[in-house]
């Protein structure tokens, strides 16, 4: 029964880390390293699964990060 649970809640926890990473981070990160590239990067399409949807995912992770600190008042401005 344990692993029955474990694993329910580990394919709960994937589908919800791949919408909100997959879709929302990306879609934060694109424009930015678009911006930051001149529009040479991301070359492939996001669901390619490449190296450069990782880092654009980065990108947006980071750009989220410091809005909430900024929303919050913890960047010291």
């Amino acid at each position: 029964m344990e692993e029955i649970a474990t694993s329910v809640f580990r394919l709960i926890g994937n589908v919800i880390s791949e919408i909100i990473l997959g879709t929302f981070v990306y879609w934060l990160g694109w424009p930015l390293v678009k911006l930051a590239t001149l529009g040479k990067y991301p070359r492939r399409d996001w669901r390619e699964n490449s190296r450069e949807e990782v880092y654009v995912a980065c990108v947006g992770v980071l750009a989220f990060a410091i809005v909430i600190m900024a929303f919050l008042g913890q960047l010291g401005l």
